[in-house]
């Protein structure tokens, strides 16, 4: 890009977008062009506060113009679609924020968009607090070194209580409680950070079979909507090509507390970590010394977290250099499909 800026629109100004903002302006490499949004005080706000020369409601608007070189796109996932595919068929370059889309189907449509134009940089944003965390890179290298043998099981749950969006967190995006509109609860919300970090540190290996249990109703809040149809405690356990075994559970409702927290089995040894990167730098690793022979031992690794400016800040600098070319695609898009696809599955067979 021969610009001396490199031109950014806004697709959705809410929460998760004023972080994405934040990135941009902060730059000295980007310049906020556009903000689109249908709240009109939401616009104007966010136009004030990052200096945004350019407004709308209609997002069409941005598209039109020829100087915007980059869309990301904010807002819920059942849009995601037609917005991410109009944004391409205008020659932007994209980040679409997770998860990709309500269905597979509609994933898989999207990727086939992409394809459609190989000369634009497409992104998704799974990879935040999973493959840009210094930890992913460190336990894959352990995998890959053969530190752990042969994995054959991997264990994660992740169980809070009352932590809702929709309801406890960020309360006024009611659309979080429904699922024609968001894709599912923790499992998809959370699943697609899940499926990312613990399936990329593993090459990603293809599906073999699933099974799963869903519930929500789990308490009498009220949700102040009438829909609330995903799940509040979601769990998967899946097989993997060459036999691996993965039990895997989200709640952001249950009537159990478990920190968020992984297991990884391997031949010759194991690791225990938080995988997020505010759980600390701290990963336990478990073994046998003298090669097995001897006694159960464990100790402590500390992953260097001191460069890691935070994983919204990260997220945006990954996707400025993809940009610029400087650095690889953030999250490829293949992989995203492929990870709703197992997520999606968890669900059919839990009969949700």
């Amino acid at each position: 890009m021969s610009k001396k800026k490199t031109q950014i629109g806004m697709i959705g100004c809410g929460m998760i977008a004023q972080a994405h903002m934040q990135n941009f302006a902060d730059d000295r490499r980007t310049e906020i062009r556009w903000i689109a949004d249908l709240n009109e005080k939401t616009l104007n706000d966010s136009a004030v506060k990052f200096d945004v020369p350019n407004t709308t409601a209609n997002y069409a608007d941005m598209l039109n113009d020829d100087a915007l070189d980059a869309v990301v796109v904010c807002t819920p996932p059942l849009s995601h679609l037609k917005i991410g595919t109009d944004a391409l068929k205008a020659g932007k370059h994209l980040l679409m924020e997770k998860p990709l889309a309500t269905s597979v189907s509609d994933a898989k449509k999207l990727l086939r968009a992409a394809d459609k134009h190989p000369d634009l940089k497409v992104s998704g944003c799974s990879c935040r607090h999973a493959r840009l965390n210094p930890k992913f890179e460190y336990v894959r290298k352990m995998i890959s070194d053969g530190k752990l043998g042969d994995v054959y099981f991997v264990h994660h749950r992740g169980v809070n209580r009352q932590g809702r969006p929709g309801l406890e967190y960020n309360p006024t995006a009611k659309w979080f409680l429904n699922r024609d509109i968001a894709g599912g609860g923790p499992l998809y919300d959370w699943g697609v950070y899940d499926m990312s970090f613990h399936l990329g540190i593993l090459n990603e290996p293809k599906l073999v079979k699933a099974d799963g249990i869903c519930a929500n109703g789990l308490d009498k809040v009220d949700p102040g909507t009438d829909v609330f149809t995903v799940e509040e405690h979601g769990i998967g356990f899946m097989t993997f090509e060459g036999g691996m075994k993965y039990y895997w559970e989200r709640a952001n409702h249950a009537h159990a507390s478990i920190p968020n927290r992984t297991t990884i089995y391997g031949t010759e040894g194991g690791l225990q970590f938080g995988y997020c990167t505010w759980e600390g730098p701290e990963i336990e690793f478990l073994y046998v010394d003298r090669k097995g022979k001897g006694k159960a031992k464990s100790k402590t690794l500390t992953v260097n977290l001191k460069r890691h400016k935070g994983d919204m800040q990260e997220l945006g600098q990954a996707f400025i250099k993809y940009l610029l070319d400087e650095g690889p695609v953030p999250m490829p898009m293949d992989i995203e499909v492929k990870n709703l696809e197992i997520i999606h599955k968890v669900y059919r067979v839990a009969g949700w």
